[in-house]
């Protein structure tokens, strides 16, 4: 098996055959809107010109296609411990990135892929944002090949090529579980989407001067702003976010599992997209576990697990996060033992001061209020009688939720372990191991001098978490006890 890997993967390979379309598909993809500008001369008439160009640009997104596929080669460099790529036709560009650089190999699969029985590869590093490596399409054999080698980078420069017999310890998220998750999570998100499109709409329709605002006036006019309208419209939004989030939920997450090996903890979901992720459970940096009031009566939580990353891929999120979207208690128990390989034990839980909550009302909740009701009535768009009405609904509306905000929002202490708890409606608890931290800042405005409050920030590679407005000398005590827990620890952070 070693011999024939390091054979395999000792000389510079190209992409599959079938690389380019994947290129080209891919480039389309991240261009659809732009396209839509491609056929405006068609609807001034000018059919033929808006065919011309669309067949230019798509000749141009073809060639541009094949050379990116032509011109990627990589290779393994065992004698060196090294990934080597080297690509471009322009600007030919040779990279190496040591093994033990490599944070994580991710295998993914679009309808494209699946079409021609193909995956791309992702490779993220820590500590750079110029060695992250995208091989578009490798053959199945292939990715299981990597994948083999992938999960076998265990110590500096040393690859295992032995395949490790994986336990029977797996975990799965079924399609009740994933309907559950569907219509109990991301609200918030799914309803900004929801206003983010209806305004891309509007724009289009202003774009191309198709006049909407009479039909609007129309039928506002027609319902008088009346209850029903809202009601309906409301109803509508409520509908169409569940219906959004059940379905994408699904179409993200189908056949989710997570299988446990000694070493590495390999993840695959996805219906449309699948990906297929190796976990190496040392180079964790954050556990947060999020659940809401529904969750928590249906007995599932969310798990999101940050990695060392570079600043490239903390920045996009999406690579350095995984997300484990619907876990019982029992199950989150047992993954975080299985990652930190104990449990939370001796916490100590410290709570904000009631100033923060005072200031969260004054600034977030009255002044807006008083600043809004003084316009309205100024420009006279309001009388007095629905100015005071739409105030204090705003006022109760955003003091429950700063009072929300400060009732969940604690700082934990526990043995190896610091832990940040904050939320309205989703109670997010991110949770770092104290060895793991790479900075500590502490300060103190000069408004919570005499109250002697402060904030503080830890950093991780994967990551920071902040707390603000508590015990200044509460505060202090915990960064010295934390910088002496990292100082005499022997444990690799990644």
């Amino acid at each position: 098996m070693q011999k024939e890997l390091v054979h395999k993967f000792s000389q510079f390979r190209k992409q599959s055959k079938f690389g380019s379309i994947v290129f080209f598909f891919e480039s389309v993809r991240k261009n659809i809107y732009n396209f839509i500008y491609v056929f405006l001369p068609a609807l001034q008439g000018y059919f033929l010109l808006s065919l011309a160009i669309f067949i230019l640009v798509l000749i141009g997104i073809g060639i541009f296609s094949f050379i990116n596929y032509y011109y990627f080669t990589y290779k393994f460099d065992f004698n060196k411990s090294a990934f080597i790529i080297q690509k471009g036709f322009f600007t030919k560009t040779k990279l190496s990135i040591p093994f033990e650089k490599i944070q994580q190999i991710n295998f993914n699969q679009n309808l494209i892929h699946k079409i021609f029985d193909l995956f791309e590869v992702q490779m993220d590093t820590a500590g750079s944002n110029n060695t992250e490596v995208d091989i578009k399409a490798v053959s199945k054999e292939i990715a299981d090949d990597l994948k083999a080698i992938s999960a076998k980078i265990k110590k500096k420069g040393i690859i295992k090529t032995t395949v490790e017999e994986k336990d029977n310890n797996s975990l799965y998220i079924s399609i009740l579980t994933l309907i559950k998750i569907g219509l109990t999570s991301r609200y918030f998100e799914t309803f900004g989407l929801i206003l983010g499109t209806i305004a891309l709409g509007f724009q289009f329709l202003e774009d191309f001067n198709i006049d909407y605002t009479e039909n609007i006036e129309q039928v506002l006019s027609s319902t008088n702003f009346g209850l029903i309208f809202t009601l309906v419209a409301l109803l509508i939004i409520i509908i169409a976010i569940l219906i959004i989030n059940l379905i994408s939920t699904i179409l993200k997450y189908f056949n989710f599992s997570a299988i446990k090996s000694s070493n590495n903890l390999e993840i695959s979901y996805g219906l449309i997209q699948t990906k297929s992720i190796i976990l190496s459970p040392r180079k964790v940096q954050q556990f947060q576990v999020i659940q809401n009031y529904i969750q928590k009566t249906l007995d599932i939580l969310e798990i999101k697990i940050n990695q060392a990353s570079s600043t490239k891929v903390v920045k996009d999120n999406s690579r350095s996060k995984i997300i484990i979207p619907g876990f019982t208690e029992n199950e989150k128990n047992d993954l975080f033992k299985y990652i930190f390989n104990t449990n939370i034990q001796k916490q100590h839980q410290m709570k904000p001061h009631i100033r923060k909550l005072v200031l969260s009302l004054i600034f977030l909740s009255i002044l807006p209020a008083l600043i809004f009701s003084l316009i309205l009535l100024f420009f006279k768009i309001l009388t007095l009688k629905y100015v005071v009405l739409t105030s204090l609904s705003y006022l109760i509306l955003t003091g429950f939720m700063n009072w929300r905000h400060y009732k969940n929002n604690s700082l934990i202490i526990a043995k190896d372990f610091i832990i940040y708890k904050s939320g309205f409606w989703d109670i997010k608890s991110t949770i770092i191991e104290t060895f793991k931290i790479q900075s500590i800042i502490i300060s103190q405005p000069v408004w919570h001098k005499k109250r002697n409050l402060g904030d503080i920030v830890f950093y991780t590679a994967g990551g920071y978490i902040k707390a603000k407005t508590y015990n200044f000398s509460d505060l202090k005590k915990i960064v010295n006890s934390s910088i002496y827990s990292v100082e005499i620890s022997n444990k690799k952070w990644m």
